[in-house]
């Protein structure tokens, strides 16, 4: 596995969303303005700034959940705003986001089993048996199955 091969490379990357104050006239919210960077195989990274500075439509950006004004987006050297539908998918499953407050991430309506299988079911990942497959991923993290 090579440590210096670039996994995510952005560049020159815009997202200006639209704002109506009259009728005919438009303005625009300058959420991301000019961003690069590139994250190596390997590299821990961090994304860094202030409340409403833009990290979360960055990482929306790059999932493709939303599409750019302008800039280039890769993962593993493909351009992600060309890939199909099926592709998006396969992408998705290997790349997230982890947010600043998981708490606000987690819906207390579902159980901890609930919430670990959804990432598999939604892709239709067969994991065997669920209730296994939940308990191993859960020791790996140094909790007990009792916490489910």
């Amino acid at each position: 596995m090579e440590s210096n091969k670039v996994v995510v490379d952005v560049k020159n990357l815009y997202k200006y969303f639209p704002v109506r104050k009259l009728i005919f006239t438009k303005d625009y919210v300058r959420a991301v303005d000019g961003v690069s960077f590139s994250i190596y195989r390997g590299e821990t990274f961090g994304l860094v700034g202030e409340s409403g500075s833009g990290k979360t439509t960055i990482g929306r950006l790059i999932l493709r959940l939303i599409d750019p004004t302008q800039g280039e987006i890769h993962f593993e050297g493909k351009n992600i705003m060309k890939m199909n539908n099926e592709e998006l998918k396969e992408f998705r499953r290997a790349a997230q986001m982890v947010f600043q407050d998981p708490f606000s991430s987690l819906d207390p309506r579902m159980t901890i089993f609930q919430i670990i299988m959804e990432g598999p079911l939604t892709h239709g990942i067969d994991v065997g048996n669920p209730e296994e497959f939940v308990v191993g991923l859960l020791e790996k993290v140094g909790l007990k199955k009792e916490h489910l």
